[in-house]
């Protein structure tokens, strides 16, 4: 029988090697702590739950008074960073997606090409099928969901987005507003509501819990597909079978510069293809891998050393680089380091965070060196190793996450040299061509292609190539092993 990933929470843990015991307290000396108390991670949580169980029961009545066929699934489902063991300094911040469908609505998948007539990765348009039924909807109709294009019945996401999914949060704040207030002033939560579509936005306090901010899209069940996972991945006896929900997020073009690329009439249809439940799946590997344990450490040391310097104003790449940037970083890593396929050196394991942080590093400078970052879900020729046959596997066009981004920034930047001649210390007594060049970092170069050289480079990507190399991690006059392997991993690449 099938598994299915958990929906739970999962407060972060670090785990170091046992030769590393002096190490997280050196790089909390340089970068500040990550960690947070189990108290207040609680608190968070329960907050976090607590509002969207309630705004979740007001979203389904006001479907069901307003919208025929709308169905919203009685839970929400858990994702990022708080989902993923993967939060740093306070658990402040939460992400869900409200899994919905429209019933007895039969739509059919469509790739989106650009005006260039080039298929966008990861991007549809949902064709309506049994045209016939649509007067089942009125309420939908009239918000304008069915759009005719050239003929063809195409879902109007943003219509969906605006005039349906927004009226009903509306109603449901209403309800909640006009509902009697309680005599206890310590069960009230005050709520503010933000939108950056297709994400609702929560801010929450509490007079006793704190506060907590919560996002959560709105998100249509796409498909559902049995993945058999290959044992070696789970380090287990046999292949295990495990249950992928795949999800349609709203994504239409809602910026007046934003995909030039577009054709108009387009631009109101599009939809991107969520790899969501495939993303937790790939942290929840950690658990069964020390190696793993390793970088997912290593990326939360990561996301402190960006957060840190991105609230300093001091380096354009953390302005730049992402959460998910990060994570994706941390993906490769587990696919090409610990995964036993072709690509990973046999017998090759990983020693510790110290190790994990070199490789993380090689990989981020090599992408911005190249200006590319591939989407792991999109395009990765590897992915077949870790979910054979899925959908996502059998996508063949790469995506960019850095296209998305703005490479002119216009922000001061602190340039902190990455010591490149550290001294071997006395405690680093590893094999060194065990760092040097393990096979699986030789795949990066086939991941990450070079792009094409721009007719004028902006001068901030130039900044952006050399930023990581700099850190608080180290200093040029008190060098530590920390810096020793990824120094090392600089130099092999």
């Amino acid at each position: 029988m099938a598994s299915s990933t958990h929906n739970n929470w999962v407060y972060p843990e670090d785990h170091f090697a046992s030769n590393e015991q002096s190490l997280k307290f050196k790089i909390c000396e340089r970068i500040g702590c990550w960690n947070f108390s189990h108290d207040d991670w609680e608190k968070g949580c329960f907050i976090a739950d607590d509002v969207l169980r309630i705004i979740l029961n007001d979203l389904r009545n006001q479907a069901r008074l307003h919208f025929e066929g709308l169905e919203i699934q009685s839970d929400f489902i858990r994702q990022a960073s708080a989902r993923q063991g993967m939060k740093i300094i306070a658990p402040d911040e939460f992400d869900a997606v409200i899994p919905f469908t429209i019933k007895g609505l039969v739509l059919q998948e469509v790739r989106l090409r650009n005006i260039s007539d080039h298929y966008l990765p990861g991007q549809i348009r949902l064709r309506v099928e049994n045209v016939a039924q649509i007067d089942r909807y009125p309420s939908l109709k009239k918000a304008g969901v069915f759009e005719m294009n050239s003929g063809i019945c195409f879902i109007n996401v943003k219509a969906l987005q605006e005039q349906v999914f927004k009226s009903l949060i509306d109603k449901a704040f209403y309800v909640q507003s006009s509902a009697p207030k309680p005599l206890n002033s310590s069960n009230i939560y005050y709520v503010t509501r933000g939108s950056r579509p297709p994400t609702i936005e929560l801010n929450i306090q509490h007079d006793i819990l704190g506060c907590a901010n919560v996002d959560f899209v709105p998100a249509l069940i796409l498909d559902t597909e049995i993945i058999s996972i290959p044992r070696g991945v789970l380090s287990a006896r046999f292949d295990t079978p495990f249950i992928f929900q795949r999800f349609g997020l709203m994504k239409w073009v809602n910026k007046e510069k934003e995909n030039q690329c577009i054709d108009e009439k387009n631009r109101n249809l599009i939809w991107r293809s969520c790899s969501s439940s495939y993303e937790k799946f790939m942290f929840d590997l950690c658990e069964v891998s020390e190696e793993r344990c390793y970088i997912r450490t290593a990326c939360r040391v990561m996301k402190t050393l960006v957060h840190m310097l991105r609230r300093q104003h001091q380096n354009r790449a953390a302005v730049l680089l992402s959460s998910y940037h990060l994570k994706t970083v941390a993906m490769y890593c587990i696919l090409l380091l610990t995964v036993p396929t072709s690509p990973t050196l046999p017998g090759y394991r990983l020693s510790g965070v110290r190790e994990a942080l070199g490789y993380f590093l090689l990989f981020l400078e090599s992408a911005l060196e190249k200006k590319v970052l591939p989407d792991f879900f999109l395009g990765n020729e590897h992915l077949d190793k870790i979910f054979p046959g899925s959908y996502f596997s059998k996508i063949r066009i790469k995506y960019n996450l850095f296209d998305k981004e703005t490479p002119e920034l216009e922000l001061p930047v602190l340039r902190m040299k990455f010591t490149q001649n550290e001294k071997k210390s006395t405690d680093d007594n590893e094999n060194p061509s065990m760092v040097y060049r393990p096979n699986g970092l030789l795949s990066i170069a086939s991941i990450i292609p070079t792009k094409p050289d721009q007719a004028c480079e902006p001068a901030s990507w130039k900044i952006c190539r050399c930023a990581l190399r700099s850190s608080y991690l180290t200093q040029p006059e008190t060098l530590d092993s920390f810096t020793c392997r990824s120094s090392r991993a600089f130099h092999a690449w």
